[in-house]
């Protein structure tokens, strides 16, 4: 074993979020939950790529010259190298269902407002580690469920 694995469904949570609001969005094109990657593009836009998966394959995209020299305009990992990951994947994907990692033991989900004052202006959810679960609110000794809890933030607009 290589990293525990809780950190290891960790990481392949948010490398989804590249792909379901990030910058590789353009993916989603290809109909399906499983993928996951990260874009990358040098600070002088000399190379761009995109690195991604589906549980049983990775696919890795690279544009650049031999000699560095910039690509172009607004050429980036998600513009440049993305598509042909996307190309390359809708072959080798085609008949592949879908596959999910499950969840391991020792993470839990929580529920954290996004207003400020509550859950009334809304809220979003983050796994963590349960050993690092905050006490429950004041109001509350125990948590709406062993495995969902309520993290008030308070206001700090003024």
């Amino acid at each position: 074993r290589a990293i525990d694995p809780r950190n290891a469904f960790l990481m392949d949570s948010m490398l989804h979020d590249v792909v379901r609001r990030g910058t590789a969005t353009r993916a989603l094109q290809l109909k399906r939950a499983d993928l996951a990657g990260k874009t990358g593009t040098t600070n002088d836009f000399v190379d761009a790529w995109f690195c991604g998966y589906q549980p049983s394959l990775v696919g890795i995209a690279w544009i650049g010259f031999d000699q560095p020299k910039k690509l172009g305009n607004g050429e980036t990992g998600g513009s440049a190298a993305l598509p042909i990951w996307i190309g390359y994947m809708e072959k080798a994907l085609k008949t592949v269902p879908e596959s999910f990692m499950t969840a391991p033991e020792g993470l839990v989900t929580i529920k954290i407002p996004t207003g400020g004052a509550g859950e009334a202006e809304g809220s979003t959810t983050e796994m963590i580690y349960k050993e690092n679960l905050p006490p429950p609110p004041p109001e509350s000794s125990e948590p709406e469920s062993p495995q969902r809890w309520t993290i008030p933030v308070p206001n700090l607009s003024g």
